[in-house]
């Protein structure tokens, strides 16, 4: 039984693809003796930038010498992205066998408890990862919130320190559009005796106007950290994803409070240089330029915006655009029709997603200053836009994950 039947058959035992609350994969996790890690674990959660985040500490790690795990989602390409030993995606077999261990708990269960025990996708994923990394030694393991926080799979485990990247809105048919609650739900993951760090101060006012008893446990990243990283992050050579100075100093401060002797050594360009991202302002070709990005909120389209803005484009911008339905589709269109001359919108192949048609409508009805197509697919956008872009133009594939996946297949195929 291959990795492809395990993940279509561990899609079908759950009816729903995400199920708030821990009292199901708290049981399994006990019961599979995974809940003390030897490890220091950070746990990273918020809106936007929890990518950047754990990319950066993994590679502190790796440039420290240390052991490092990490678990993110979703992924791109090959589910195997999504578990991480020492920076290489694990292979099938660990991941296979890791999905066994959690079938013969849910047995052994089921037995003792005279009932069925579901657990959905992401559940079983993360019980996954955590098996993996029981298996080897160790000193970090870093875990990504999936959606929310306070019931989030990840949080079954006790972190040493815990992160809030942003506080904004998404996932609102999950979290809700309040953002009081969105931060309660978030700040789920902190806890009274580890240090907290959130990434900005309009972050942090909401996490304390939602728990006002954590004043003393938060902290915003490390003043001196954020002083130095200011030269490094705005060079283009030593940083070409554009990391945000927030997130890698929010890295750079957990990595400190845990590994501080390790922190005094780290080299930090190389540090930076080294930090391994899909999907994130990615280059895939320079000539035209062709950028790919998973920015799917508004939150996170006003930064690709400004990203965009900085590289200077002589030529025409075109977008290739697909969204899910349940985001806030027309203020993120807005949040980037500035830096876009022509939008090219195209259906995606999951139900979830809004479809092309829809995405012209609410397109137009925001106002779109860029000129707007509609194309079946990425594909066939791809393949439109291939005879009219010039080596001074520039193309951006963005919107969701499913839409940087298609368009990472078409271009490696075209």
């Amino acid at each position: 039984m291959n990795l492809n039947y395990w993940l279509e058959k561990i899609e079908s035992f759950h009816p729903n693809e995400i199920e708030l609350g821990l009292d199901r994969v708290s049981l399994l996790a006990k019961h599979l003796d995974l809940l003390t890690p030897t490890a220091k674990i950070i746990t990273v959660g918020g809106t936007n930038g929890k990518g950047s985040c754990v990319a950066t500490l993994e590679s502190c790690a790796l440039q420290s010498n240390l052991k490092v795990g990490c678990y993110t989602s979703p992924h791109l390409l090959r589910f195997n992205e999504r578990i991480r030993l020492n920076g290489r995606e694990v292979d099938d077999n660990l991941i296979v066998g890791a999905f066994e261990n959690i079938e013969k708990a849910r047995t052994e269960l089921r037995v003792l408890q005279d009932s069925n025990l579901t657990i959905t996708f992401f559940e079983y994923t993360t019980l996954a990862a955590l098996i993996i990394f029981k298996k080897v030694h160790l000193d970090l393991i870093v875990l990504e919130v999936g959606l929310g926080g306070r019931l989030d799979a990840v949080n079954i485990i006790e972190p040493d320190v815990a992160i809030i990247t942003t506080i904004a809105r998404d996932h609102e048919s999950w979290l809700g559009s309040d953002l009081k609650q969105i931060a309660f739900e978030k700040s789920g993951i902190f806890r009274a005796r580890i240090t907290n760090y959130v990434g900005d101060n309009k972050s942090l006012d909401l996490i304390l106007n939602a728990r006002p008893k954590f004043l003393s446990h938060l902290e915003v990243s490390c003043e001196s950290i954020v002083s130095k990283l200011s030269p490094l992050i705005s060079d283009i050579l030593i940083n070409p994803r554009q990391l945000l100075k927030q997130n890698v100093a929010l890295a750079l401060s957990a990595f400190k409070r845990l590994f501080a002797s390790e922190f005094q050594n780290l080299n930090l360009v190389n540090m930076i240089k080294n930090i391994e991202l899909k999907g994130r302002l990615q280059v895939v070709c320079n000539k035209p330029l062709i950028i790919l990005d998973v920015a799917h909120n508004e939150q996170a389209a006003h930064n690709l915006a400004l990203q965009l803005n900085s590289k200077p484009c002589s030529g025409k911008r075109f977008a290739i655009c697909g969204m899910m339905a349940d985001k806030s589709i027309a203020e993120y269109l807005f949040a980037l029709d500035d830096a876009i001359d022509e939008w090219m919108f195209v259906n995606l192949p999951i139900a979830r997603a809004a479809s092309a048609n829809e995405l012209v409508r609410i397109g137009q009805g925001a106002s779109l200053k860029g000129d707007v197509q509609m194309h079946e697919s990425v594909l066939s956008a791809c393949r439109a836009v291939e005879p009219e872009i010039g080596n001074d133009d520039q193309l951006v594939i963005l919107g969701s994950f499913i839409t940087v996946a298609e368009g990472l297949l078409v271009i490696k195929s075209l």
